[in-house]
């Protein structure tokens, strides 16, 4: 069992709290209408999109609004049309969708388990919050308003390789770090709308939150902004490929997750973007092993040393030296099946 799925044997309902409230579910029809219910609430309100996390925190009572705003009656947000896709989308439409980039398809078919990813939605994924066991569980962390990081003085199995901060929680997510290597944007709803029905676009990359910019969020949204979409860049040729290593192929989130995204000229790699998950509290760019490769041909010695760059500047803790190898040997496959394969055309 994934040291995280520990976290449900040491959730807030087994150790004494009070029966859980009772919470009003409020049913907006438009998006506008649900990002004026964030705004009126603010931290009493939790939004619901497939549910899988945030129905858990209410269950262990890690979380207890008043309000809950069910994006599930907004009309709009679970398709795929071109390359926008809507926040409520499942994560098997996703993952079979063969007009979508092939990394991403990977990424979403890694999730969990078939259950799972047929009611999981891709917003919900993206910003899912920490599955850290010392956050989930009964102990007073930094990022649950304590004044110490448990984790880091205890088992770090599963904890971050860069980005740590008072804090060492690793991004859960397998679609983020595919959705960054292949440059798309948030579509960002706020209340009220900077120009009536648009949405504001940012890199989703910029989405993401280290501890230092604010230990209490894994991402920037403000209580009344909402993630709408993503949008992917327009048709390209780019190549793609996400890999996963995980306890068990399905249900445990990974210990370390890779995506590529190449724009090949020829055997030139004209533009590359190297992201891990599952070793930062973000999707973390492998930039030094980007800048080895673009702009020259792939070849092995140069995939090589671009293999050694994907690790630099790691700074393991107690228990996660291990990760390191791992997220070279996830580098050296996906950078050789880039290397050896077509172009996936997507769009």
């Amino acid at each position: 069992m994934s040291f995280f799925a520990l976290s449900n044997l040491t959730a807030k309902s087994q150790i004494g709290i009070d029966e859980p409230a009772s919470f009003e579910l409020l049913e907006p029809r438009t998006i506008e209408e649900a990002a004026r219910m964030m705004r009126d609430h603010g931290t009493e309100a939790v939004l619901l999109a497939g549910g899988c996390d945030i129905l858990e925190k209410i269950k262990t009572q890690w979380v207890r609004p008043k309000y809950v705003v069910n994006l599930k009656t907004v009309s709009g947000l679970n398709a795929i049309e071109g390359d926008s896709i809507g926040t409520l989308t499942t994560l098997s439409q996703v993952a079979k969708d063969k007009s979508l980039p092939q990394a991403l398809r990977e990424a979403a078919g890694r999730v969990a388990t078939p259950q799972i990813r047929n009611v999981g939605t891709i917003g919900g994924n993206v910003l899912q919050d920490s599955r850290c066991p010392y956050y989930r569980g009964p102990w007073n962390c930094y990022r649950a308003g304590g004044v110490t990081c448990d984790a880091v003085r205890g088992f770090t199995y599963e904890h971050a390789l860069w980005g740590g901060e008072r804090c060492y929680t690793v991004t859960p997510s397998d679609t983020a770090p595919a959705l960054v290597a292949l440059g798309a944007q948030a579509e960002i709803w706020s209340w009220p709308a900077l120009t009536p029905g648009m949405a504001r676009r940012v890199p989703i990359e910029d989405l993401f939150a280290l501890p230092s910019f604010d230990i209490t969020k894994m991402n920037k949204l403000q209580p009344d902004e909402l993630l709408r979409g993503i949008t992917l860049p327009g048709s390209t040729s780019k190549r793609s490929v996400f890999r996963k290593a995980a306890m068990r192929n399905a249900w445990d989130f990974a210990l370390a997750s890779v995506a590529v995204a190449a724009q090949m000229d020829g055997e030139r790699c004209s533009e590359i973007r190297i992201v891990l998950g599952a070793v930062a509290p973000i999707p973390w760019r492998a930039t030094e092993a980007e800048n080895i490769l673009r702009g020259a041909p792939l070849k092995a010695a140069r995939l090589e040393d671009a293999v050694q760059a994907s690790v630099s500047g790691a700074q393991p803790l107690t228990h996660n030296h291990y990760k390191i190898g791992l997220v070279k040997n996830l580098v050296r496959e996906c950078l050789a099946e880039i290397a050896a394969g077509p172009a996936v055309k997507h769009g």
